[in-house]
């Protein structure tokens, strides 16, 4: 590029002076390379032909200040010169890396290149598999890698070249032992246990291969010691009640709420408020809302694509607290948690039990609806969330049980074996569960009365299909359930 700039700033200077009379040079517009160095190029041909120089003169001899310039865009034509037309040019095929390291080992085989095709025989019921290697495939390799296949190769040919001297085709038969795929915990179910993932495989959001190792993973994370919740975790604080945590989870539901915050903002800053005042005894009652605020602020920032700025949580606290206090509350809490956030939420485990249940709209919207009353109960907040993920899923299915015209549940059965397969919990240990989360399901009238509505009130709207005010959650289905 440096070499065409300096002829064109010398063709330039040249014609400053041309029959001694000065001209203006005026800026224009600037060709694109391609077209500057064919324009070069063309000139000096030109040059070449009216000085009468002889049928292939070099270029670059008559003006030295045009060696080693190429046109950087090929037309693949060219103008006839004295009504002599160009001799056609033949494409030459690029010379690929293993052409070349094959021409100087054998000269000789760099005359006729052919592709290696090899055949791989039916062996021990074995599938049959013909690959063809093309030399396209093969300069895509490495020389390390190319050296190594061509010696398993020559290894694998060596007893059988005797055999097939005398083929014309210059193939290569070799019998390979297909390798044993490694089984994956979704290849190990039982004839009476479906796989929900087998037509998953075309997404790849879904990882399909390896979503069971995940949830076993998730099952495992939320019994660490530092995620899980003990029984009345707020047994040590000398200001802080059940009561002042309840209210103020109703005030997060709420926020959360008007900020239209995902469902798993909510519940990861349950967690963080929840982890933390297990951690911390010393929380006094006044920075209660600030811890409350704060845990919204970092899961937030973790959850969302465009989470609310620090304003806004100043705002919704009607200024009892500035930006520089929840900053500092924000630090405090992370180093209290050890930077440990990412703890499995309930609505992870629900998603999975749902899709095992194939659970119906209905289903789904009445399981998050109990999963959220839970959150602001006490008494069901020391429960794994996979344990509360699965009860509400049972009390949806009892509720409302899928229709076996449908195919969904043909055995008629609420807890299937596939679904004990993928919850990992059977209906005996569900049992106290559900009769936990059945009473909080019966006591929403009396948090009512003491203002504590706001799930109630979240799930009232079409948006949920009215699933808090349906007759059933008030009817005698739900005392069945708390007396079993």
């Amino acid at each position: 590029m440096s070499r065409i700039i300096r002829i064109d700033e010398n063709h330039v200077a040249g014609n400053l002076h041309e029959g001694g009379v000065k001209k203006l040079v005026t800026a224009t517009r600037r060709p694109v390379l391609g077209e500057l160095g064919n324009k070069v190029l063309r000139n000096a041909s030109q040059d070449l032909v009216g000085k009468g120089a002889e049928k292939g003169a070099v270029l670059k001899n008559t003006n030295p200040t045009l060696k080693n310039i190429k046109p950087r865009v090929d037309t693949r034509w060219r103008k006839a010169v004295d009504g002599v037309a160009p001799a056609a040019v033949v494409p030459k095929k690029p010379i690929t890396r293993s052409e070349t390291i094959k021409s100087t080992a054998d000269p000789k085989a760099s005359a006729n290149v052919e592709p290696v095709k090899v055949h791989v025989q039916l062996n021990k019921g074995n599938e049959v598999k013909h690959v063809t290697l093309k030399r396209r495939e093969d300069s895509q390799l490495s020389m390390r890698a190319l050296a190594k296949q061509n010696r398993k190769v020559q290894q694998k040919s060596a007893p059988s070249s005797s055999a097939s001297s005398s083929d014309e085709n210059e193939t290569i038969s070799t019998t390979t032992k297909k390798p044993e795929r490694l089984d994956t915990h979704s290849q190990k179910l039982l004839e009476s246990i479906e796989n929900i993932d087998v037509n998953d495989g075309w997404n790849p959001m879904l990882v399909s291969e390896y979503v069971n190792d995940i949830y076993n993973y998730l099952n495992q994370l939320e019994s660490r010691p530092g995620y899980a919740l003990r029984e009345n975790f707020l047994e040590g604080h000398k200001e802080i009640s059940h009561k002042m945590r309840t209210i103020l989870i109703d005030w997060i539901n709420e926020v959360h709420h008007q900020f239209k915050l995902d469902i798993d903002t909510y519940h990861m800053t349950v967690s963080l408020i929840d982890r933390y005042l297990q951690k911390v005894k010393t929380v006094p009652k006044k920075k209660l809302q600030l811890v409350g605020v704060t845990a919204m602020f970092i899961a937030s920032k973790y959850e969302e694509l465009f989470p609310p700025e620090i304003h806004d949580f100043v705002f919704i606290t009607d200024d009892t607290y500035q930006k520089h206090q929840i900053l500092e509350m924000e630090k405090e809490m992370v180093r209290a948690l050890d930077f440990n956030l990412g703890k499995p939420l309930p609505t992870h485990f629900l998603r999975r039990f749902s899709k095992a249940a194939k659970a119906s709209d209905v289903n789904h919207v009445l399981a998050k609806y109990l999963i959220e009353l839970a959150s602001v109960d006490y008494t069901t907040a020391h429960y794994k969330p996979s344990e509360i993920a699965a009860a509400a899923l049972y009390i949806s299915l009892y509720l409302f049980p899928l229709s076996s015209e449908d195919g969904n549940n043909s055995s008629g059965l609420i807890w299937t074996k596939t679904l004990e397969h993928y919850t990992h919990y059977n209906v005996r240990g569900l049992s106290p569960i559900v009769q936990r989360l059945a009473n909080v399901i019966k006591s929403v009238p009396k948090m009512m009365e003491k203002k504590l509505k706001s799930p109630w009130l979240k799930y009232s709207s079409s948006k949920f299909q009215c699933i808090s005010t349906h007759p059933k959650l008030k009817g005698e289905e739900i005392k069945a359930l708390i007396v079993n």
